[in-house]
Protein backbone atom coordinates (compact mmCIF):
# COMPACT_ATOMS: atom_id res chain seq x y z
CA UNK A 1 0.00 0.00 0.00
CA UNK A 2 1.22 3.49 -0.91
CA UNK A 3 1.66 6.00 1.91
CA UNK A 4 2.64 9.63 1.65
CA UNK A 5 5.41 10.93 3.91
CA UNK A 6 4.38 14.48 4.84
CA UNK A 7 7.63 15.17 6.71
CA UNK A 8 9.50 15.61 3.44
CA UNK A 9 10.59 19.19 2.90
CA UNK A 10 9.38 20.49 -0.47
CA UNK A 11 10.01 24.15 0.36
CA UNK A 12 13.16 24.09 -1.77
CA UNK A 13 10.96 23.49 -4.80
CA UNK A 14 9.06 26.70 -4.08
CA UNK A 15 12.30 28.68 -3.82
CA UNK A 16 13.59 27.28 -7.10
CA UNK A 17 10.25 28.03 -8.79
CA UNK A 18 10.50 31.59 -7.47
CA UNK A 19 14.05 31.81 -8.84
CA UNK A 20 12.81 30.73 -12.28
CA UNK A 21 9.94 33.24 -12.12
CA UNK A 22 12.33 36.08 -11.25
CA UNK A 23 14.65 34.99 -14.05
CA UNK A 24 11.82 35.03 -16.58
CA UNK A 25 10.77 38.49 -15.42
CA UNK A 26 14.36 39.68 -15.87
CA UNK A 27 14.44 38.32 -19.42
CA UNK A 28 11.42 40.40 -20.39
CA UNK A 29 12.50 43.51 -18.45
CA UNK A 30 16.31 43.70 -18.71
CA UNK A 31 16.91 45.95 -15.71
CA UNK A 32 19.73 43.92 -14.12
CA UNK A 33 17.92 44.12 -10.78
CA UNK A 34 15.41 41.24 -10.71
CA UNK A 35 18.17 38.75 -11.56
CA UNK A 36 19.66 39.29 -8.09
CA UNK A 37 16.39 38.25 -6.46
CA UNK A 38 16.51 35.13 -8.62
CA UNK A 39 19.98 34.39 -7.27
CA UNK A 40 18.78 35.07 -3.71
CA UNK A 41 15.95 32.59 -4.21
CA UNK A 42 18.49 30.00 -5.39
CA UNK A 43 20.52 30.53 -2.20
CA UNK A 44 17.36 30.21 -0.11
CA UNK A 45 16.45 27.02 -2.02
CA UNK A 46 19.85 25.59 -1.18
CA UNK A 47 19.24 26.45 2.49
CA UNK A 48 15.89 24.64 2.26
CA UNK A 49 17.61 21.59 0.79
CA UNK A 50 19.93 21.62 3.80
CA UNK A 51 16.84 21.55 6.09
CA UNK A 52 17.39 25.03 7.50
CA UNK A 53 14.48 26.82 9.19
CA UNK A 54 12.09 28.98 7.18
CA UNK A 55 13.39 32.05 9.02
CA UNK A 56 16.94 31.19 7.97
CA UNK A 57 15.79 30.70 4.38
CA UNK A 58 14.02 34.08 4.25
CA UNK A 59 17.02 35.84 5.81
CA UNK A 60 19.29 34.07 3.32
CA UNK A 61 17.06 35.21 0.45
CA UNK A 62 17.10 38.86 1.50
CA UNK A 63 20.78 38.98 2.49
CA UNK A 64 21.97 37.24 -0.67
CA UNK A 65 19.76 39.40 -2.90
CA UNK A 66 20.88 42.68 -1.34
CA UNK A 67 24.54 41.66 -1.16
CA UNK A 68 24.64 40.56 -4.79
CA UNK A 69 22.71 43.63 -5.90
CA UNK A 70 25.11 45.90 -4.05
CA UNK A 71 28.28 44.15 -5.19
CA UNK A 72 27.46 43.27 -8.79
CA UNK A 73 24.85 45.77 -10.09
CA UNK A 74 27.41 48.04 -11.77
CA UNK A 75 29.29 45.08 -13.23
CA UNK A 76 26.33 43.54 -15.09
CA UNK A 77 26.23 46.02 -18.02
CA UNK A 78 29.98 45.48 -18.53
CA UNK A 79 29.50 41.71 -18.53
CA UNK A 80 26.73 41.95 -21.13
CA UNK A 81 28.55 44.40 -23.38
CA UNK A 82 26.69 47.62 -22.64
CA UNK A 83 29.74 49.84 -22.42
CA UNK A 84 31.00 52.57 -24.70
CA UNK A 85 33.76 52.23 -27.22
CA UNK A 86 36.52 52.87 -24.66
CA UNK A 87 35.06 50.08 -22.49
CA UNK A 88 35.29 52.20 -19.33
CA UNK A 89 32.77 55.01 -19.64
CA UNK A 90 29.04 54.41 -19.97
CA UNK A 91 27.20 56.54 -22.48
CA UNK A 92 24.37 58.51 -20.97
CA UNK A 93 21.53 58.88 -23.45
CA UNK A 94 20.36 62.03 -21.70
CA UNK A 95 23.54 63.98 -22.47
CA UNK A 96 23.00 66.42 -25.36
CA UNK A 97 19.28 65.60 -25.39
CA UNK A 98 16.64 68.31 -25.14
CA UNK A 99 14.17 68.80 -22.32
CA UNK A 100 11.42 71.26 -21.41
CA UNK A 101 11.65 73.42 -18.30
CA UNK A 102 8.54 72.93 -16.15
CA UNK A 103 9.74 74.89 -13.09
CA UNK A 104 11.93 77.91 -13.77
CA UNK A 105 15.62 77.60 -13.05
CA UNK A 106 17.87 80.34 -11.68
CA UNK A 107 21.60 80.38 -11.14
CA UNK A 108 21.04 79.87 -7.39
CA UNK A 109 17.87 77.75 -7.25
CA UNK A 110 17.35 74.47 -9.08
CA UNK A 111 14.22 73.90 -11.11
CA UNK A 112 12.61 70.97 -12.88
CA UNK A 113 12.67 69.73 -16.47
CA UNK A 114 10.65 67.13 -18.31
CA UNK A 115 12.78 64.64 -20.20
CA UNK A 116 11.27 61.57 -21.90
CA UNK A 117 8.05 61.93 -19.94
CA UNK A 118 9.78 62.06 -16.55
CA UNK A 119 10.44 65.06 -14.34
CA UNK A 120 14.02 65.72 -13.25
CA UNK A 121 15.74 68.30 -11.08
CA UNK A 122 17.85 70.71 -13.11
CA UNK A 123 20.49 73.35 -12.49
CA UNK A 124 21.95 76.01 -14.77
CA UNK A 125 24.39 78.91 -14.69
CA UNK A 126 21.69 81.27 -15.95
CA UNK A 127 18.02 81.97 -15.32
CA UNK A 128 15.76 79.87 -17.55
CA UNK A 129 11.99 80.47 -17.50
CA UNK A 130 9.36 77.75 -17.45
CA UNK A 131 8.42 76.50 -20.93
CA UNK A 132 11.91 76.96 -22.38
CA UNK A 133 13.76 74.25 -24.25
CA UNK A 134 17.13 73.27 -22.78
CA UNK A 135 19.98 70.97 -23.67
CA UNK A 136 21.19 68.54 -21.02
CA UNK A 137 24.94 68.97 -20.58
CA UNK A 138 25.66 66.50 -17.77
CA UNK A 139 24.41 64.94 -14.57
CA UNK A 140 25.32 66.59 -11.30
CA UNK A 141 28.18 64.60 -9.82
CA UNK A 142 26.81 64.61 -6.27
CA UNK A 143 23.23 63.83 -7.41
CA UNK A 144 22.82 61.82 -10.66
CA UNK A 145 19.09 62.61 -10.65
CA UNK A 146 19.85 66.29 -11.28
CA UNK A 147 20.73 67.49 -14.77
CA UNK A 148 23.02 70.40 -15.59
CA UNK A 149 21.34 72.23 -18.47
CA UNK A 150 21.77 75.23 -20.76
CA UNK A 151 19.14 77.21 -22.62
CA UNK A 152 18.85 76.48 -26.35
Amino acid sequence: MFTMDFDVNFLWLGWFALAVAFFLIEIFTPTFIIIFFSAGALFAGCAALLDQSLTFQVVTFFCASVALLTLLRKQMPKIFGQTSSDDEVFKDAAINATAIVVESISSTISGRVKYQGTFWNAEADEAIPSGSTVTILARKESDPNTFIVKKD
